[in-house]
């Protein structure tokens, strides 16, 4: 499918997800700041540690992860070469169509250590990225979570699909890279396409070491306690950097 025809298409399912119930329920509003740390280890092989909180300003209610990954790219896309600033803030490094990702997520609800919520999961992710004329990348991610839920450790899994578009732009040697995604959620538990999110944001390099991410969510969820959630996200991205170029 052509560009110009995936963003009407996903404005229209923004739009669709929106207005699709007459029924509104509970909204939220909340604040996610993240801190995540990435370090290469060599040209195909990647770890990060990824921190986040989450805030809900109503309530004050809070809960926070810990998330462990480990990543394998690998060969080469169709079409040019753009810079990996533009995914992983290295400029020396050309962008690999393929990524692999496994990982493991432990999150508790913080104010009664976990009695409120808790959460393992073990996922496993592929990245199959496709850049474009005018320096626009566009990236396919299947992710399927195995999730071990609450204090009785409850199984269930979730298939996911997201779509994401990105663009850098560099401005005196800083990089902002604007983006948008959208990504459904299928859930075993009631087989069915249970949430939908929808993040718009983009994040800024003015360093080798670091990089500041900004984005606004909207995520509609039928299932869930509260069906619209609105959130803020701040994210402080640290890159630990090998002693020479990995191409």
């Amino acid at each position: 499918m052509r560009i110009s025809k995936i963003i009407p298409v996903l404005f229209l399912a923004l739009v669709h997800t929106i207005q699709a119930q007459e029924a509104v329920q509970e909204s939220s509003q909340e604040f996610w700041p993240e801190v995540d740390v990435w370090w290469r280890v060599s040209p195909h092989w990647r770890f990060s540690v990824f921190v986040p909180v989450s805030r809900n300003i109503d309530t004050d209610y809070r809960e926070g992860s810990i998330i462990l990954q480990v990543d394998y790219s690998w060969g080469k896309p169709k079409g040019f070469i753009i810079p990996m600033r533009l995914v992983e803030n290295d400029s020396n490094h050309p962008i690999k169509a393929n990524m692999l990702r496994g990982g493991y997520l432990a999150g508790r609800s913080i104010d009664d250590n976990g009695k409120s919520f808790s959460e393992n999961t073990a996922f496993a992710e592929y990245h199959w990225r496709i850049p474009y004329k005018g320096r626009l990348l566009v990236t396919h991610r299947f992710r399927t979570d195995y999730r071990w839920m609450g204090s009785d450790n409850d199984f269930s899994a979730r298939l996911r699909y997201r779509l994401m578009l990105e663009r850098e732009f560099v401005f005196k040697k800083i990089s902002f890279v604007p983006y948008f995604n959208a990504e459904a959620y299928f859930d075993t538990r009631y087989a069915e396409i249970n949430r939908y999110r929808f993040i718009g944001g983009t994040s800024v390099s003015w360093s080798s070491l670091f990089a500041l991410e900004g984005n606004f969510t909207y995520q509609r969820a039928s299932r869930a306690s509260v069906e619209n959630l609105y959130a803020l996200n701040v994210i402080l991205h640290i890159y630990i950097k090998m002693n020479k170029k990995v191409n």
